[in-house]
């Protein structure tokens, strides 16, 4: 502990009656419900102050208020069906190294990244951990080389035909391309999570043979706009929930998509 937080602890954290009047002077008596990674709670401003402080915070980190109700919720999924978790845009592995940790008590558990821009994929494979399987590659509906275009921040790399705003059109590289259907990803079942930047679609139908052997048990797909994902997936038979709330969303227009398979429920 640090020479300031055992101040605070001492005089404040342990000090209820100083606490309370602090408290009192900062926030009403009042309840309030808040949002506490995806989770809703109801809290007085005063009593639960630290949660009200962890709201506020979420709010403003788009980890915290996006990616870790998705991936408490993923970790639900995977404890229940097992088989092997595929990290399509890895970036530098949230996803991957959180999931590795389950084959703690999960020993079948495997898990698969991808992420095609080199430099990030090396800090993804960076961190020591042989239990996963990395692949520096682009993830489509061919197999062959495309052209890829970079910008300020590693996580909107993609093909140049989806560039937008935030890419840099000089910055551009020829990376290697696979489908899916076309690696030895071992046996099912599998859990996606797809992350690419506009390809999303393009992934998916590389994934053609998995997802028709119904050996695809749930997708997460984090941002898309692209009505043909919601008709293909809907024709493999999936229903689609929100992935930060689990609320159903049959029409599956949402930011956050998982799109589970009928036999999960």
């Amino acid at each position: 502990m640090s020479f300031l937080h055992s101040v605070i602890d001492k005089y404040f954290i342990k000090n209820p009656r100083f606490r309370r009047f602090v408290t009192a002077f900062l926030e009403a008596d009042e309840n309030e419900v808040i949002d506490v990674v995806g989770t809703t709670l109801c809290i007085n401003r005063r009593r639960e102050h630290g949660y009200l402080r962890a709201s506020k915070i979420c709010k403003s980190s788009s980890l915290l208020r996006d990616e870790v109700p998705v991936l408490i919720n993923l970790a639900s999924v995977l404890t229940r069906c097992g088989g092997t978790f595929l990290d399509v845009g890895a970036n530098v592995g949230m996803f991957t190294h959180t999931f590795s940790r389950l084959q703690k008590i999960l020993p079948t558990l495997k898990t698969i990244a991808f992420e095609p821009h080199p430099s990030t994929f090396q800090r993804l494979s960076n961190v020591p951990d042989g239990s996963i399987q990395y692949f520096n590659c682009g993830v489509g509906d061919f197999d062959g080389e495309d052209t890829f275009v970079d910008g300020a921040v590693s996580h909107v790399f993609t093909r140049s035909s989806s560039q937008n705003s935030y890419n840099i059109s000089s910055e551009q590289q020829t990376i290697t391309v696979h489908r899916l259907d076309s690696l030895d990803l071992g046996e099912g079942p599998f859990v996606m999570k797809i992350d690419v930047e506009g390809q999303e679609l393009n992934v998916l139908r590389g994934a053609s043979r998995l997802l028709s052997e119904g050996r695809i048990k749930a997708i997460y797909i984090d941002g898309f706009d692209d009505d043909g994902i919601v008709k293909l997936l809907r024709e493999h038979g999936f229903v689609f929930r929100n992935g930060r709330t689990l609320e159903e969303t049959p029409d599956g227009r949402v930011f956050s998509l998982l799109a589970l398979a009928a036999d999960l429920y």
